[in-house]
């Protein structure tokens, strides 16, 4: 239910509490370039001389807000139509549609309540192309921590160790005697806790690495594209 769209900097679940109901992705209409011949049985279909073009493609969304005091509905309601009214065309992206974009226009809103529950159906009209989303790596050089928690410059079972060893403390609720800096490098696969799956993490870096796996690269470039195979991948170790 938390799946929606995004547009116009705002997502219709996230930023509104709307849940999606039903949605209807059409297809570009064709544009008909055929032309028949005066007097005979004859039709011509101009596509090979024209080439082929389409119409606007049509969105539509059914969306439903639960809101039982109203005032706040009303202000939510303004919120929402604000949303929904610009110039020109914005990029949708449709969370059953990851890695696309739809270019739409304006959309048609229209909403009804019922007991608090209020229904709004939203029509986009969108150029007939589907486009492909430039690809945006969540890891990154300069976004990855690095799990050297020695300090050494490497990624090792030196490392793993240590995380092994913290994590005992931390579920025996002893002090790990490590420093802010050192505990963030402790999470090794980023999830916000410190455990065994981060030294094992660990230890199949170091195993790559120490086959040239990532020659070349430095030790922040090497960690984020291991980061990026094993997660964004589907190859998932742990």
């Amino acid at each position: 239910m938390k799946a929606g769209i995004s547009v116009n900097g705002k997502h219709s679940y996230h930023s509104f509490g709307l849940r999606m109901l039903k949605r209807s992705v059409g297809s570009p209409p064709k544009d008909d370039h055929t032309a028949r011949v005066p007097f005979s049985n004859i039709t011509y279909d101009f596509d090979s001389v024209l080439g082929r073009s389409y119409g606007e493609r049509t969105l539509s969304y059914k969306l439903e807000l639960i809101c039982f005091n109203v005032r706040h509905a009303r202000d939510r309601i303004i919120d929402i139509i604000n949303w929904l009214h610009w110039n020109d065309r914005l990029d949708l992206t449709d969370d059953m549609f990851p890695g696309y974009y739809f270019e739409v226009r304006e959309p048609s809103v229209e909403y009804s309540e019922s007991h608090g529950v209020y229904t709004f159906s939203i029509v986009f009209k969108a150029s007939p192309e589907m486009k492909t989303l430039p690809e945006v790596r969540k890891y990154n050089a300069s976004t990855v921590t690095v799990p050297d928690i020695n300090g050494d410059g490497t990624v090792d079972s030196s490392d793993a160790s240590i995380i092994q060893e913290a994590y005992a403390k931390i579920i025996a609720g002893e002090d790990t005697g490590l420093t802010p800096k050192q505990l963030k490098a402790c999470d090794a696969n980023m999830d916000g806790s410190i455990d065994s799956a981060d030294a094992s993490l660990v230890m199949t870096f170091y195993a790559d690495a120490t086959s040239g796996k990532y020659a070349g690269l430095t030790i922040q470039q090497a960690w984020a594209e291991f980061l990026t195979e094993h997660f964004e991948t589907g190859d998932d170790v742990l």
